[in-house]
């Protein structure tokens, strides 16, 4: 393989977000991470305001309906997705009309995580456990899963200073557990009551370990 072989190769099969729709804002190219992020298929070309309703009626994509676009030549912005993570896009007119859009996840560089002490939303948990899955510092990591009829106070009040918590959506509780292997988390989720424990995968999304707890 040569230099501009695995230069392009990097760009479709690597974790930037490319996409590239036409002056109708139609889909026109995006790579594998860009499809995966919004649910589509590998050879749909949908219009902009139809992916977008797609997106929330399957509840993927960001959080808050995007923007409706304007006519600026380029411009940066922030988001927060669905599946935990926070986006930085960048969007940029072609000479044509036509708009390339650049997309990287930035979870690791989220704010200061919550404070001990907070019971959080499924999408607040969600983005620190994104946060989490992002930071080399927070491995090995682990969550532990609780029945939904369990006190939310006396279980913050048993969990450690840099452990977080969230209300999934179907009312368990998850706690997470950042700088715990297998056996520490044994004897936490003892501590703790813990339905399940599991142990996180590298290169996994919040979402997909949500799935599996």
């Amino acid at each position: 393989m040569n230099e501009d072989d695995l230069w392009w190769r990097t760009l479709a099969d690597g974790p930037l977000m490319l996409a590239l729709f036409d002056a109708g804002e139609c889909l026109r190219q995006a790579n594998a991470a860009y499809r995966q992020a919004w649910g589509l298929a590998a050879d749909s070309s949908p219009g902009w305001l139809e992916m977008v309703e797609a997106a929330q009626r399957a509840g993927v994509g960001p959080v808050d309906p995007p923007e409706r676009r304007g006519r600026m030549v380029q411009r940066g912005y922030e988001q927060a997705w669905r599946d935990g993570r926070r986006l930085w896009w960048v969007e940029q007119r072609t000479p044509e009309g036509g708009l390339a859009l650049t997309g990287v996840d930035i979870s690791a560089l989220a704010g200061p995580r919550p404070l001990t002490g907070q019971l959080l939303s499924a999408q607040a948990g969600r983005e620190l456990l994104q946060a989490l899955l992002a930071d080399p510092r927070a491995w090995p990591l682990s969550v532990a899963t609780l029945a939904h009829e369990a006190d939310p106070a006396e279980l913050l009040a048993r969990i450690r200073g840099e452990d977080g918590c969230m209300r999934l959506d179907d009312g368990r509780l998850l706690v997470m557990l950042p700088s715990t292997g297998p056996a520490q988390a044994v004897a936490l989720g003892e501590r703790l009551g813990a339905l399940t424990l599991t142990e996180a995968i590298w290169g996994e999304s919040a979402a997909a370990l949500i799935v599996r707890a």
